[in-house]
């Protein structure tokens, strides 16, 4: 599946990106995956407890026609990395499912900015005004 719906539906909305997180039981991390307006994608993997915070925070380019993901591997020393979805198999109803799971994966913010990923205000102001 490809991501031209979603990136299309940012730029309509002028949103720098959208984040969705892995909905279901809860676990020992929760997921995030964040899908910019340029095609970029964020896996970001936090844990719960005491030792609450990110632990892992991988890009990826983009995806191919077939919705596979190509993440940098190479810039995250995290062993869990390999968990990130591989493939974007079905969107719909504002929810993503990768790797044909039935797990979804529910809308979680809409970006208007995201500074600290390289995407401010001045960057978002150019980018909305260029299309």
């Amino acid at each position: 599946m490809k991501l031209d719906g979603i990136l299309a539906d940012l730029k309509a909305r002028k949103l720098a990106g959208r984040a969705w997180e892995k909905g279901g039981a809860p676990g020992k991390f929760r997921d995030r995956i964040t899908v910019y307006r340029d095609g970029r994608l964020l896996f970001e993997r936090f844990c719960y407890g005491e030792a609450a915070g990110r632990v892992c925070a991988l890009w990826a380019a983009g995806a191919d026609e077939a919705g596979h993901i190509r993440w940098d591997y190479d810039a995250c020393a995290y062993s869990g990395k390999t968990e990130a979805p591989k493939t974007l198999t079905g969107a719909g109803r504002g929810a993503l499912v990768f790797d044909g799971r039935p797990v979804l994966w529910q809308p979680a913010a809409d970006l208007r900015t995201d500074p600290a990923n390289g995407y401010g205000a001045v960057k978002m102001f150019f980018l909305r005004l260029l299309g």
